[in-house]
């Protein structure tokens, strides 16, 4: 993974304050934080990744305290812009569709606004349905080699 460049726009200078130029470099882990928090605050979201990096992230928090989890998020960036992959766990009753509408545009909003890295393309698989208030029993995974459904 590449991290993106961008280089930083004169301002005008201020009396008294030397003007500095530079550079500023985002690493991909930004990219995927970002996309991480922001797809989590899409309501029926209930976790990222599937059942296998989420019991990998509980481990994690427990063992570390740490509640940062990014499992389930992908990011491959080229200069300024970025491909970006979620896997979702969804909520029992909430329409895919819908769901992955409102993640199309909420996730790459946030990360241009934050990270100034543009998502040119977001790639989303769900990977679990999980009934209300019943988050941590993951569903089985599916046979090796099952159909998926593109929506």
């Amino acid at each position: 993974m590449t991290s993106a460049k961008q280089p930083i726009p004169p301002t005008p200078p201020t009396a008294g304050v030397p003007e500095v130029s530079g550079t500023t470099e985002v690493l991909p882990a930004v990219v995927q934080k970002v996309a991480a928090y922001s797809a989590r605050e899409i309501p029926g979201v209930v976790a990222l990744g599937g059942a296998g990096s989420r019991a990998v992230g509980a481990v994690r928090q427990t063992l570390t305290g740490s509640t940062e989890n990014v499992g389930g998020v992908r990011v491959e960036l080229d200069g300024d812009t970025a491909t970006v992959g979620l896997d979702v766990a969804i909520e029992y009753g909430v329409g895919a569709r819908e769901l992955t509408r409102g993640l199309r545009r909420h996730v790459p909003e946030a990360v241009e606004q934050i990270a100034g890295v543009r998502i040119t393309e977001l790639n989303i698989v769900v990977t679990d349905v999980v009934l209300p208030g019943r988050e941590d029993e993951p569903a089985p995974p599916p046979a090796p080699g099952a159909p998926a459904a593109t929506l």
